[in-house]
């Protein structure tokens, strides 16, 4: 006759316990699981719980988790608020906003390439390039290595160039490379105004100073230099040139640069010469010359 055997199992919250065997085997580990399940239990009983806080309390300082859909929201709003034209200038963006909407002091090139990511912004071919220009420009700082890479954060100076750029001002050398702070380039400038009015052919395109809408004067723009002039292509401070200097509009720089942000899926962006251009698509195309066939109409 085959020996009986029995079964002991127990389990409290995480912690179980079974063997099988004879009924001398089993009654010595019952004994051994009392023992653990005591030890559990005082823990449970003596150790110290944390108060629950209101929901309300700390919820400001709380920063939004990494992933989260109101961050990928946040960072988008933040960036098309910015009159931004060249790669350092959005990867100090993205480290600005790593340190005061998520809290993040330092971070490193990974970190920084996720928030592009996040944002779903074009990632700079070469973002090491990008964070060594501003480290170069005073706006970065190393800040020691974590996990075999290095790290950064944002200078006093940094957090005033963006900060600047959000309250609308124009900070140096934000808007060009090698001219003044509010002037695209000598050459630049030369040839985009270098025609007259009646080069433009206001009477058979869109005319900019018939619009009310400061972004469809911007996108007449972009639509009068690509079929009349061969511009296929303008950034946001070139349309702003244009506005000012031939049509004598008052607008600043980055009201242009919100309102071309404003007005897609009808421009797209490009990168061209390290800067961001914007460029009509086909569906703002066919807006302009609807408006152009408005204004004929309207003047008939």
């Amino acid at each position: 006759m085959s020996e009986q055997e029995y079964h002991f199992r127990v389990r409290y919250k995480d912690f179980e316990y079974s063997v099988t065997g004879d009924e001398a085997f089993v009654a010595h580990h019952e004994e051994v699981a009392s023992g653990y399940l005591s030890k559990l239990m005082e823990e449970k009983t003596y150790a110290p719980e944390r108060p629950a806080l209101p929901a309300s309390v700390g919820a400001e300082e709380r920063p939004v988790p990494v992933g989260d859909p109101r961050s990928k929201a946040e960072i988008k709003a933040f960036l098309e608020g910015l009159p931004l034209y060249s790669e350092w200038q959005y990867t100090l963006a993205m480290a600005y906003f790593l340190f005061h909407h998520k809290q993040q002091t330092s971070f490193s090139a990974k970190s920084v390439r996720k928030q592009f990511r996040e944002a779903r912004h074009t990632v700079p071919n070469n973002i090491h390039l990008s964070i060594h220009t501003c480290v170069k420009k005073g706006y970065l700082k190393e800040s020691g290595l974590e996990d075999l890479q290095k790290n950064y954060e944002i200078t006093e100076t940094g957090m005033q160039y963006i900060t600047g750029l959000t309250n609308g001002e124009v900070p140096d050398s934000s808007l060009s490379r090698g001219g003044s702070s509010t002037e695209v380039e000598p050459n630049r400038q030369e040839k985009l105004l270098n025609f007259t009015l009646e080069e433009l052919q206001l009477d058979h395109n869109p005319n900019p100073q018939l619009l009310e809408r400061l972004e469809d004067q911007a996108l007449s723009i972009l639509y009068i230099y690509k079929k009349e002039l061969d511009f296929t292509h303008l950034s946001a401070l070139d349309v702003h040139t244009v506005l000012t200097e031939l049509f004598s509009f008052s607008y600043s720089p980055k009201a242009v640069q919100i309102a071309l942000s404003r007005s897609r899926p009808r421009v797209e962006k490009i990168k061209y010469d390290g800067q961001m251009h914007y460029q009509l698509t086909q569906g703002g195309v066919e807006y302009m010359e609807n408006l152009m066939q408005k204004q004929l109409f309207s003047e008939d």
